[in-house]
């Protein structure tokens, strides 16, 4: 299936780029090309951690959705419809582990953390912008896209606190596909957010995000 996720991000962009390719012979050269943004969004974080609900000390493994996520995106604004590029995010404590060891000796148990991952998500993304095909203004502070991203998550796992012992997992398939609404109060720094559907690291199929965008 990954060979087919890879095909349909691909057939999106190159059906963008063919039917919009009019933009860059009527319109002049464009400024403001490279766009950064720095946004803030939630993960998954699968967590194996004690119930103390009960009257002995049991574990419970349960799916977090609020982990913290930063991320930084970088695109290039390749004719008015279509901008291209990668992103990077990072995310602590995707995965926590607790282990409970019973104590014969005073009926009581013995509660250590044995593992703790941090994430780190990495591709492709494109933002086919949807106002250029309705409005004809080149000054809107409004924009309304379609962002679609495709690439991995790979999860550094810490595997042994008393020798500091790290692994990398194997790496992860995620993609997405939703939209997106930026406002900039001036030429070069503005606001967004994004909404998207998709698959996503730890079983998570829908994913927002919010942050500052800048332009140059």
């Amino acid at each position: 299936m990954k060979p087919l996720y890879i095909m349909l991000f691909l057939v999106i962009n190159l059906l963008s780029f063919s039917a919009n390719a009019q933009f860059n012979e009527s319109k002049k050269s464009l400024s403001n090309r490279i766009e950064l943004k720095l946004n803030y969004s939630n993960v998954n974080s699968n967590q194996i951690i004690p119930d103390y609900t009960n009257s002995t000390t049991l574990l419970k493994e349960f799916i977090y959705k609020k982990n913290p996520q930063y991320n930084f995106e970088g695109l290039y604004l390749l004719n008015e419809i279509w901008s291209f590029g990668v992103y990077l995010g990072y995310s602590r404590g995707t995965y926590i582990r607790y282990n409970a060891e019973y104590n014969n000796d005073d009926d009581s148990y013995f509660v250590s953390m044995n593992s703790f991952g941090n994430s780190l998500s990495y591709g492709v993304e494109s933002n086919i912008q949807l106002l250029p095909l309705l409005l004809k203004s080149e000054n809107l502070r409004f924009n309304l896209y379609c962002p679609v991203r495709i690439g991995m998550v790979s999860q550094n796992l810490t595997t042994s606190f008393v020798t500091n012992t790290k692994i990398w997992e194997k790496p992860v398939l995620e993609f997405g596909a939703g939209l997106g609404l930026s406002y900039y109060f001036t030429k070069n720094i503005g606001i967004f957010g994004e909404y998207q559907l998709g698959q996503f690291y730890n079983n998570r199929y829908t994913q927002w995000k919010m942050g500052l965008a800048l332009k140059f």
